[in-house]
């Protein structure tokens, strides 16, 4: 999806159907034209945790501006907090890692939830997703590149340095309580290993035997 491309405006017509409305959410790139659709699929089904899920994930992002490059309305980005903690405000920090667990959407989903740990760490896992693709994995100062050639076979081991920062941060933060610090940890390193492939190695050394225990 283009995360900044030149924003539309465009309507929905009135009476689709909930197949439509997710048919448009699937199949647009257009993140205003995206979030449209799954409002109308919330109004028709405002208890469908499918859609609340996929309205957390989205954000903020139908409204970003071409014109100012604001990753705050990718919502993985909310994990920065912990990959840069030394970028934010202690101010913004606080909320960027409370809104992980406090926004009132996700609460409203939690209390529907036939299973609130299940949803939670999906979500958390979607986020954790999001973030290893934009941020990390597509970031080329963490993979130094020789001619304009990547060292593919050393992903494992360069991206485990922003991944133990991130790790190392969530487990130490002052507004994050244990069991939230341990799903999101837990979360993010799922994440990671979906990444490459199973391959943590390098970052369980730098993680060490303590938290790696947490993690598992």
């Amino acid at each position: 999806m283009p995360l900044f491309s030149k924003k539309k405006e465009p309507e929905l017509r009135e009476g689709l159907t909930m197949e439509q409305l997710l048919f448009i959410a699937d199949t647009q790139d257009d993140p205003v034209r995206v979030y449209q659709a799954l409002a109308r699929a919330e109004q028709l089904a405002p208890e469908d945790l499918g859609i609340q899920r996929r309205l957390l994930l989205h954000g903020r992002l139908h409204e970003r501006n071409p014109r100012d490059l604001d990753f705050s309305v990718i919502k993985s980005f909310l994990l920065n907090a912990f990959e840069h903690p030394e970028k934010h405000k202690p101010e913004d920090l606080r909320k960027m890692e409370r809104e992980l667990f406090d926004e009132p959407r996700l609460l409203r989903a939690l209390e529907q939830a036939p299973d609130r740990a299940a949803f939670l760490r999906g979500y958390l896992e979607d986020l954790s997703r999001d973030y290893m693709r934009i941020f990390i994995s597509s970031d080329s100062g963490h993979v130094p590149k020789v001619l304009g050639f990547s060292f593919k076979g050393a992903l494992p081991r360069y991206l485990a340095m922003p991944a133990r920062d991130i790790l190392k941060n969530i487990f130490s933060s002052p507004y994050l309580n244990r069991e939230e610090a341990q799903v999101l940890a837990k979360a993010f390193y799922r994440a990671f290993f979906e990444q490459v492939q199973g391959e943590t190695k390098a970052l369980d050394a730098q993680l060490g035997p303590e938290l790696l225990a947490l993690l598992r």
